[in-house]
């Protein structure tokens, strides 16, 4: 009886870290110390406290860009959700709201130093945890450890190897405690959800009180986001998206657009030779690409200009990009009637 009770202590006490390769922990901590100077005992002792975490693969599963449509869903289609439905919400825009009259000074001063709208800030810090109150419940150093070298080791390893190694560095360079940060499955931190590389490279200490902060310090929320958008080629005061003539546009060739890419490739003189028209005067040398998106009422199309390209860079999904823009236009609506 002792002896099978020692032998079931052994089997719940065993450490997450016995579901990873020896040789890949030992070697990834030779890899940081040989490069990075980093600590051996500190990352020998964070492998030793990984917990198991079985959450991981199952929200994978449930991404919701691999499953959804902007809003054409067939309402008898329970398998089907509405992306639009997720974020366009009386809630979020009510929240937004809220959030901008509280931070008018960081976004007023994000805006005129970056160019970038203070819709389009508070709709991404909106969309990714809503206003702070989701920043994720996973321990980042288990989850990028485990997706990179563990147990959920995928087709991804070597993204969450190198992000792995970024947030060991981003702890180290800001005095945190790589132990204790939490964030969400795929490692994204923080109320803007930055992954530890873009923390590392666009996040910015906009409050000027010497550490950055994107749990806690809304002006470093909110500057670093701007930086973000500013970096990867955000026009100041250029269009986003510009609706489609239906009357005045071949649909057939339309809707052949829109399956391409949505970076845009192509000037507005071509677009019109070809029966591509937007319903206000766009200049002949834009370059361009077509969206379109279901609505209940049929198919709908735009124009997408670099701006919306860019805030793809952050998420790389089309609906993101068109959840972003429109709750930005919600919560910009519901501001002017103040």
């Amino acid at each position: 009886m002792i002896k099978y009770i020692l032998i079931l202590t052994f089997l719940f006490s065993t450490p997450a870290i016995a579901e990873f390769n020896k040789a890949d922990v030992n070697s990834f901590i030779e890899y940081m110390y040989n490069e990075y100077s980093y600590d051996k005992s500190e990352l020998r002792s964070l492998f030793d406290d990984i917990k198991p975490e079985s959450r991981i693969k199952k929200f994978f599963k449930k991404a919701p860009e691999r499953t959804l449509t902007w809003n054409g869903c067939d309402r008898k289609d329970k398998k089907c959700t509405n992306y639009k439905n997720l974020f366009i919400t009386k809630k979020n825009i009510s929240n937004g709201l809220e959030f901008w009259k509280n931070n008018h000074l960081a976004l007023k001063r994000a805006e005129s130093i970056y160019g970038v709208p203070s819709e389009i800030i508070v709709a991404i810090i909106g969309i990714e945890s809503k206003y702070g109150k989701r920043t994720g419940t996973f321990k980042t150093f288990d989850t990028l450890a485990s997706l990179s070298l563990g147990p959920n080791k995928g087709r991804r390893a070597k993204f969450y190897k190198s992000e792995l190694i970024n947030f060991l560095l981003m702890c180290q360079e800001n005095q945190l405690d790589p132990s204790r940060i939490k964030g969400s499955y795929a490692g994204a931190l923080g109320m803007p959800q930055f992954i530890s590389s873009s923390y590392r490279h666009y996040a910015i200490d906009f409050d000027k009180d010497g550490k950055v902060n994107l749990w806690d310090s809304n002006f470093d929320v909110i500057g670093s986001v701007a930086n973000y958008f500013k970096k990867n080629g955000w026009q100041p005061y250029q269009d986003i998206m510009t609706p489609i003539s239906l009357t005045k546009s071949d649909m057939l060739k339309v809707e052949e657009a829109s399956q391409k890419t949505y970076k845009p490739s192509i000037k507005y003189k071509q677009f019109k030779k070809e029966l591509i028209v937007a319903n206000k005067p766009i200049e002949s040398d834009t370059i361009l690409s077509v969206i379109g998106r279901k609505e209940q009422n049929g198919k709908e199309y735009s124009f997408g200009h670099k701006n919306f390209y860019v805030i793809t860079r952050y998420n790389r999904s089309r609906l993101y990009a068109l959840a972003v823009y429109y709750l930005s236009e919600e919560i910009k609506i519901a501001k002017s009637k103040i």
